[in-house]
């Protein structure tokens, strides 16, 4: 899989692939280290997801979404299409990313608006921007590169739900800061990661404009097929403090390693809309 770790945990598919005890874990590997075994894990060859989206404002209204999310992998490389099912004004709006493993590479995506009926690719100077309305962006979902940044524990070890975490500070190298927040749209990032099985509970993120904080938190999570699975998972927008706006990711249904077409993920059948 590519050497990135994202901010929503890959689509919220996660999966510990080191046999390491804890006690070994904690003592021998820096904080570089943590990150990259929670990006370099097996989240299954394919994925075919079946998610509601929620949207809630600042005064608790909801909006409602459903869609799928399928992906694959070809090597080291990571096809995912996204796909809205309802309500009827966005159904049919898909989302493709291409995933490369080369660093030196930007990732391919498009984003299909049955409304406006084209396709759009994405530019990487875009992907900070808003996931249809969602407190997730574009590289939130994408992922972002790990060599662009420079990683050192906060806390070696604290309690989350009763489970110690490693809390790691992710800010960009001098190299790469403005490639970085160009992509990424924060400052600087921090992750809470499970010492069991390198899950990612928690996360926080500074955005560069606004004076605003967002707030990352996984649960339900369970192993699915021998895949720890990140069933909820909530981001919470801030400015000043105060909430602005949520978005909330519940699964309600996950196959692994099952057959998806290749024919997925191509504009064309973007395009084609569902059936």
């Amino acid at each position: 899989m590519k050497n990135h770790s994202s901010t929503i945990l890959r689509l919220c598919t996660l999966i510990a692939s080191l046999p390491l005890s804890v006690d070994i874990a904690a003592a021998e590997l820096t904080a570089l280290q943590v990150m990259q075994q929670a990006d370099e894990r097996d989240d299954g060859e394919t994925m075919r997801a079946d998610y509601t989206m929620v949207l809630i404002d600042r005064r608790d209204r909801q909006r409602t979404r459903n869609l799928y999310i399928y992906s694959k992998d070809y090597g080291a490389d990571t096809k995912t299409l996204s796909q809205f099912e309802s309500p009827v004004d966005i159904r049919g709006t898909s989302y493709l990313n291409f995933d490369w493993d080369d660093p030196d590479r930007d990732d391919d995506s498009w984003l299909y608006l049955p409304a406006l009926q084209r396709v759009k690719r994405i530019a990487s100077s875009d992907t900070s921007d808003s996931f249809l309305g969602s407190d997730f962006t574009y590289a939130d979902i994408n992922g972002i590169e790990i060599d662009w940044f420079d990683y050192r524990f906060i806390n070696e070890s604290e309690m989350v739900d009763g489970f110690d975490t490693w809390v790691i500070e992710a800010t960009p190298k001098p190299g790469f800061k403005d490639k970085a927040e160009d992509a990424t749209g924060y400052s600087k990032l921090q992750s809470w990661i499970r010492k069991d099985n390198f899950v990612q509970v928690r996360g926080q993120a500074w955005e560069l404009r606004g004076n605003r904080i967002k707030y990352f938190t996984s649960s339900d999570i369970e192993e699915i097929d021998g895949i720890w699975t990140v069933q909820r998972l909530q981001a919470v927008t801030t400015r000043s403090g105060r909430q602005e706006h949520a978005s909330v990711l519940q699964l309600n249904g996950v196959e692994y390693n099952e057959n998806v077409e290749d024919e997925m993920f191509s504009t064309e059948y973007m395009q084609r809309g569902l059936d």
